[in-house]
């Protein structure tokens, strides 16, 4: 390579690190009154041990808080002997635990049995919801016997948390309708389930899949809507559960429908809105989560980072202290080879920087951080290898290019066969697990993909463009011996 070529190279790469170094970690700023440059690192998804969360608490109709039944008694004390009078709750509600039930709820002492089986279903659908959601963590659990509470972490930034929690709480079956005497409830039989799908124009869309029994259904229902629709020849479908439309608006029908799927696409513009809605359908095709219960999800709160409120803040501290230490030995003991190092791990962390950053559905926890140490720790060690692989050629008496090739040489087979069962156990794990390990799955993968890529080429491709710099090549690369020559 020559000299001007690998200036040339330099300033480039050297400008676009930096730019992208820029926008990855620079801190939140206003650039004029009403626009604010946002970092990649703070558009991550971070689980609730760094981020916080949502909680709220599922109450079915007819059962109230200790605070509610407070004010009810204090509203009729108040009105106690006026015209106005309200009843006394002390005849309308039971204490239990830390809630009150509705009269209309019991049976002497107890819940009724319809009840009891409605609550049963409301509870196993809103965990199969939330479980199917896949947040990396969360906590789904009964409180005071029939309320549900449940915790998210703090990722929802494109779909309002409160939309979110509404739609959990969708009783009943799911119905394909035109709204009047046209429809089709569906069931296992007829939908084999539904799917998020890349809708291609940077929105995404849900797809249904029927069985034939379903297709054939389908078919005779949109023919029936478009022959009741008259002169207009347009229907519009609406896909409920229960008495609650999935989709806004409903769905333009103007021809009968015969075919193995269909796509709802138009306002799922992030992957997370549209998610929601295939975890309500998936989950209401079984019977045994369908229930008729009303569950209000009005009381919505926010809780702090699990670890501590500036948890993120000190984790990111400790990882960039570490790295820069990292930095600063590879440049000590390798020089020109630490400095071509330098740029290749730069490189490894603003790819992975951005993918986190810009692909859905990844979520950052205390898990994700450790798998990218890891995945960090990995690429730094045969980073290493291969420097140590290029001095001991070098000892044996070999030229400087020489040896930098009989190194790397020496270092191919290990780094790949490495980075080929490291990513092959972390597919391993993202495909069997759930939840936080999962995620930590997934960002380890996508750090092997990026480590192998750097310790292979990239980095070997930076020694050579600052080689062609320095007219001791052999000082510049910290390698010595007996006899040397400027090579």
């Amino acid at each position: 390579m020559g000299k001007k070529k690998s200036v040339a190279l330099i300033i480039l790469v050297t400008v676009v690190l930096l730019g992208l170094l820029f926008i990855s970690v620079t801190p939140a700023f206003y650039v004029n009154a009403t626009q604010r440059f946002t970092s990649l690192i703070s558009i991550f998804d971070l689980g609730s041990d760094l981020g916080g969360g949502y909680s709220v608490v599922y109450y079915p109709e007819g059962v109230i808080t200790a605070e509610e039944y407070a004010g009810l008694v204090a509203q009729y004390e108040e009105t106690k002997g006026t015209e106005d009078e309200t009843a006394d709750p002390a005849g309308q509600y039971t204490a239990h635990k830390g809630i009150y039930l509705s009269e209309e709820l019991m049976d002497g002492e107890n819940v009724t049995e319809t009840f009891r089986t409605e609550f049963e279903n409301a509870f196993r659908a809103i965990c199969e919801r939330f479980e199917n959601k896949n947040f990396t963590d969360y906590t789904v659990k009964l409180q005071d016997d029939y309320t549900v509470y449940v915790e998210i972490p703090n990722v929802e930034r494109n779909e309002t948390v409160s939309s979110l929690f509404a739609m959990f709480a969708y009783g009943g079956s799911l119905t394909f309708t035109d709204g009047a005497s046209n429809e089709m409830i569906a069931s296992r039989e007829t939908v084999k389930g539904a799917s998020v799908v890349d809708a291609g124009d940077g929105g995404y869309a849900i797809k249904i899949d029927f069985t034939k029994e379903g297709r054939s259904a389908f078919s005779t229902l949109t023919g029936d809507m478009v022959s009741a629709a008259g002169d207009s020849g347009t229907a519009t479908m609406y896909i409920r559960v229960g008495d609650n439309d999935l989709v806004s608006n409903g769905i333009q029908v103007n021809e009968q429908l015969d075919q193995n799927s269909i796509y709802i696409s138009g306002s799922y513009t992030t992957r997370e809105s549209a998610e929601t809605v295939v975890c309500v359908i998936n989950s209401v095709l079984s019977e045994d989560n369908q229930f008729n219960l009303s569950l209000d999800a009005s009381q919505i709160y926010s809780y702090g980072p699990t670890m501590g409120e500036n948890a993120g803040l000190i984790v990111a501290c400790i990882v960039g202290v570490c790295i820069l230490a990292m930095l600063v030995y590879s440049l000590v003991r390798y020089k020109g080879m630490g400095l071509a190092h330098v740029y290749g791990f730069l490189t490894y962390a603003l790819a992975l920087v951005l993918c986190i950053a810009l692909l859905d559905g990844i979520t950052v926890s205390m898990a994700g951080v450790a798998a990218i140490v890891l995945s960090a720790a990995v690429m730094v060690g045969f980073n290493f290898f291969a420097f140590k692989n290029i001095r001991d050629e070098f000892y044996t008496g070999k030229t400087l290019t020489a040896a930098i090739k009989s190194g790397y040489k020496k270092s191919l087979a290990l780094t790949i066969d490495s980075h080929i069962v490291l990513f092959l156990l972390s597919l391993v794990v993202y495909l069997i697990a759930v939840g936080s390990a999962q995620y930590m799955a997934l960002i380890f993968m996508l750090g092997t993909v990026i480590s192998a890529a750097c310790t292979l080429a990239v980095t070997r491709f930076y020694l050579y463009m600052f080689l062609a710099q320095p007219k001791n090549k052999i000082a510049f690369c910290n390698l010595k011996r007996e006899e040397t020559e400027d090579e």
